[in-house]
């Protein structure tokens, strides 16, 4: 009884493990959505308010809350401390926020290219940027999805197939 119990365990201990690296990819997918929602914010904000950025990140981080809030609120604060240029912190925040987070490296250089420009050109070309990195979010937005669809399901089965060898290979 205690053997099969044990086994059990094993197959669910697999299992979740399986689900766990699945809900990775999946918390990629919102982190990305999240991140094009904060960049869409702060683009209408400068093209409606017209205000300085650290006023801003005040409140859009007041606004937001995970990850986007946590960077928002970083750089505001690493700005106020230090004096720097925006755009280094932005940089330097994305890779403090992101660093645990299940984002790729890919995904980390299209989030530091906002410091590329945001704040440093003029208002026209500002907004060109922000299109052009919208677009180059929706793809990553479209290959995350399609990680969830293929790898996800592999994760889950995976996993649970590994519990059942396992139990099999211990009867």
């Amino acid at each position: 009884m205690v053997k099969i119990i044990g086994l059990f365990l094993g197959v669910i201990g697999c299992g979740a493990i399986g689900l766990l690296k699945a809900r990775d990819i999946k918390d990629r997918k919102q982190l990305l959505l999240e991140f094009k929602s904060l960049l869409l914010h702060i683009s209408t904000e400068i093209s409606y308010f017209k205000e300085p950025l650290p006023q801003i990140f005040e409140r859009l981080s007041a606004e937001n809350e995970g990850a986007c809030g946590l960077l928002l609120r970083n750089c505001l604060t690493s700005y106020l401390t230090s004096g720097r240029d925006m755009g280094e912190l932005w940089k330097d925040s994305v890779d403090f926020v992101y660093e645990s987070l299940p984002v790729t490296e890919q995904d980390v250089v299209l989030m530091k290219k906002c410091a590329d420009f945001l704040g440093q050109s003029d208002f026209k070309r500002q907004q060109e940027h922000f299109l052009l990195l919208h677009r180059q979010l929706d793809e990553q937005i479209e290959e995350a999805q399609r990680w969830i669809d293929s790898k996800g399901k592999m994760y889950e089965r995976l996993g649970f197939s590994a519990g059942l060898v396992i139990a099999i290979a211990l009867i």
